[in-house]
């Protein structure tokens, strides 16, 4: 038995993505007929339809739902639980866990897959119903197995046995169903044991085509007997490489194929493997290896470069020179020097912050570059990273000097804040790059005496000049005035950022406005959508869009076009995880996304709400817990403060209503509609619109309380009240009290939580003031715990003058 039609180069890409642990299983029946329990072997649907319809005395011409449906619970725990429990695996299923799969789906209710890995497994398993919330391996070292009919293991979940309730569970959002017909649509996938008569198969199938699928991963695969003009005609609508024969036979087959398949430690490159000692477990080990990458001392020279086009540059790039030499990066070498040579008093991080499109993230990978180039062990964080809580003990293990790099700072705050502050390890720097705009959140959260800055990266003499000839030996520059104006064209790049100067250099030196409105201009509304999409995802969240969540999201014709560098709105895969969708130049996606938001907001609006439906079942309050790429999107997506209100404008009410019924169930929701509502109250106070508005504040954040006791609802909650204190006609006293066991209880649920967040201190103080203004009173008691507060941030906080020079002013005032 073998691939039927297959290409040498597809059987190739086979072999490698199977090595590589990137092949998503879906199970039939077929996978299980081979193993046994107590009974003897596992029956088929027919088999065990007929044992019930006899059981019922009804005709076996019933469908297995009806004669299920008459069961007793102690007959479903009898007959159907009992008889698919305690499964000895048979050889099918031996030869499956032989391998590294990234995710197994099965239609199978038994427990056969479970007791296999309970025998030396090479991932560790997570099982999930079809009724749990989504969540996602953190690395190749876990295996989800998700059962899509039920599963013995939890019976009071529930089984599905016929085509009208399957069909129920795949129209109602059920998460898992929804996320396998998007993966099935591009991801590879390998379809075993199971008849092409199947409901459940023809709906996944429908998602998949030629457009949907990728060209970079090996091919999917159908496992079926019948050979057939049907088949020929299934696989070929559907892309998909037919294997003639058993489920038992292709597992076979792939042992013949791969003898020694790898564990996914020997995924990992040796010099990534030797850097840590063998004291750690495998999970620790294998988390670190997913957040960090090694950087390389040295790396071939690439011939072809995204970089010139606007792409972060590889380690390839850099050892061929592509980017130019800065001088703050001269500035940022000597304080690592300087901070991993043990010198006393230096801050353990360094923080490059400017605007966007500066050169933070090449300067950061050039640092990095050199620094593995001298012989010292750099980590350089991946987009996707969530930087686990081992990580400063594991730091801590690595000997020699070291350098962490983590580029958009803000991402990682949090756990930075955490690892900083427990490490032991002193030869050790942290160097990391952020906007500017996000310079008071980090500090908030980084607190003080933690990193220094630098805050400058123009460009200075004679760096405009080394970018234009860059550009030029490379033969990026059509036009032939170059030469003959040199000077003049080296002056009108000066001041800009050096990406925005790299875009105009690519494109005759024009203004980048006029760039901006041809590129919208010339491009297909397709395509437009589609880049829009990607940019508003970069910009909320670095790593950018799953790609399956892209293909949802707007129209799928064209994409894989769109993958072109000479496309005029290009899009790339991340270079770290390539599940992953990033525009080719983030920069100049920035202009275009903010030019379309001015141009066309209900356009914008549509690729918002399209966002929001397509992220919803990768989004749930575990998801939000582990920090995953989709929960860090979604919560940039709907901050009212940052993004739905800086581009939406007066649409984003019209935004948070549409997405409403998929959203409410999440507490920082109706936090952000509760903030956008204050903003309506402070536009107009006085106004029964403004009264109105924050009357549904109020309704909003005390819902986002009851769904989740968290500090961030209750600091909304205790804002909205504050500002509740200003109204006219309020019982002041009744409020403030309201308000003020919000906030302290926000402070103190973040202080056990060993988190920064200056912001309920900020509207407690100011509060406070309006407060005492109004002419109200505070109690002895909260007069303590105020100045307790303000002893903490004296503390903490030193440096955030706005805040402490606010404590000090309610000192007064209390006086």
């Amino acid at each position: 038995m073998t691939f039927k039609n297959a290409t040498p180069e597809q059987v190739d890409a086979f072999l490698s993505t199977l090595k590589s642990g990137q092949y998503n299983l879906l199970l039939g029946a077929g996978s299980s007929m081979d193993s046994t329990n107590h009974r003897g072997e596992l029956p088929s649907g027919e088999v065990i339809k007929n044992e019930l319809c006899d059981l019922k005395k009804v005709a076996r011409s019933n469908t297995l739902q009806r004669a299920f449906s008459l069961l007793t619970p102690e007959e479903i725990e009898k007959h159907i639980t009992e008889r698919f429990s305690d499964c000895v695996p048979g050889d099918t299923l031996k030869n499956l866990r032989k391998f590294i799969w990234k995710r197994i789906f099965t239609w199978n209710i038994d427990d056969a897959i479970q007791n296999e890995y309970k025998i030396k497994p090479k991932q560790v398993i997570i099982t999930k119903h079809y009724n749990d919330e989504y969540v996602e391996a953190s690395n190749l070292a876990q295996l989800l197995i998700v059962h899509l009919h039920g599963t013995v293991l939890w019976p009071e979940k529930g089984y599905v046995f016929s085509r009208d309730q399957y069909v129920k569970q795949i129209t109602k959002i059920n998460p898992w169903m929804t996320v396998l017909s998007n993966f099935i649509q591009s991801d590879p996938i390998i379809i075993a044991g199971t008849s092409l008569d199947e409901v459940d198969l023809d709906y996944y199938l429908a998602q998949r085509s030629v457009d949907t699928s990728r060209d970079d991963r090996g091919p999917s695969i159908l496992v079926t007997r019948q050979d057939d003009a049907i088949t020929e005609a299934l696989c070929k609508q559907h892309n998909l490489l037919h294997f003639v024969g058993w489920a038992s036979d292709f597992f076979s087959y792939c042992t013949e194929i791969l003898p020694n398949p790898p564990t996914p430690e020997d995924l990992v490159p040796t010099e990534s493997q030797n850097l840590l000692p063998d004291s750690l477990s495998k999970s620790v080990a294998m988390a670190f290896h997913s957040d960090f990458e090694l950087v390389p001392a040295t790396a071939q020279k690439a011939l072809h470069s995204r970089f010139l086009y606007g792409h972060p540059p590889s380690w390839q790039d850099l050892a061929a020179n592509y980017d130019i030499s800065r001088e703050v990066s001269q500035r940022a070498l000597s304080w690592i020097d300087r901070r991993i040579g043990g010198s006393a008093g230096l801050e353990p991080l360094l923080l490059i912050a400017d605007d966007a499109g500066t050169g933070k993230t090449t300067i950061l990978r050039r640092l990095a570059f050199e620094m593995a180039g001298r012989g010292v062990r750099v980590l350089y964080s991946s987009a996707l990273s969530r930087i686990a809580a081992s990580t400063a003990q594991v730091l801590d293990e690595i000997a020699g000097p070291l350098l962490v790099v983590i580029d958009n700072l803000a991402d990682h705050a949090t756990a930075v804040a955490a690892m900083v502050g427990s490490i032991k390890k002193q030869d050790v720097a942290f160097l990391s790059a952020e906007r500017a705009y996000r310079m008071n959140y980090l500090t908030q959260v980084l607190g003080d005496g933690t990193f220094v800055t630098i805050d400058d990266l123009s460009m200075v003499n004679p760096e405009p000049a080394r970018l234009i000839d860059t550009y030029v030996k490379n033969a990026f520059i059509g036009s032939h005035k170059i030469v003959e104006k040199r000077t003049s064209f080296i002056n009108s790049i000066r001041r800009d950022p050096i990406a925005i100067a790299c875009c105009r250099i690519m494109n005759d030196f024009r203004p980048l406005e006029r760039i901006v409105d041809d590129l919208i201009g010339d491009a297909k509304d397709g395509e437009l959508e589609r880049y829009i999409t990607v940019s508003l995802s970069q910009f909320c969240f670095t790593g950018g869009l799953l790609y399956e969540v892209l293909l949802n999201s707007c129209e799928k014709n064209g994409i894989k076009r769109q993958f072109s560098s000479e496309n005029p709105l290009p899009i790339a895969y991340l270079t770290t995880d390539r599940d992953y969708v990033v525009t080719e130049n983030a920069v100049l996606a920035e202009r275009i996304l903010l030019r379309c938001a001015s141009l066309n907001r209900e356009r914008l609006l549509r690729v918002f709400t399209s966002l929001a439906e397509q992220l919803q079942p990768y989004v749930n309050r575990q998801a939000i817990r582990e920090r995953t790429p989709e929960a860090r999107l979604a919560g940039r997506l709907f901050d009212y403060d940052d993004i739905t209100a800086k581009l939406l404008g007066d649409n984003a009410e019209r935004f948070y209503r549409s997405t409403e019924q998929t959203w409410r169930w999440n507490s920082r929701y109706w936090e952000q509609v509760a903030l956008m509502n204050l903003t309506r109250f402070h536009a107009k106070p006085s106004s029964d619109e403004g009264l109105a508005a924050l009357e549904e504040a109020q309704r909003h954040a005390l819902r986002a309380v009851a769904i989740e006791n968290h500090p961030f609802g209750l600091s909304t909650l205790g804002k909205v009240l504050m500002a509740k204190i200003l109204v006219p006609g309020t019982d002041i006293k009744a409020i403030y009290d309201q308000a003020f066991d919000h906030l302290d209880k926000a402070i103190e649920k973040e202080n056990n939580w060993s988190r920064r967040a200056v912001q309920p201190y900020f509207t407690l103080f100011s509060g406070t003031l309006n407060y005492l203004k109004r002419g109200g009173s505070i109690s002895l008691a909260q007069q303590r715990i105020i100045r307790k507060r303000i002893s903490n941030v004296l503390t903490k906080f030193s440096r955030q003058r706005e805040l402490t020079e606010l404590a000090d002013e309610v000192i007064t005032a209390l006086s």
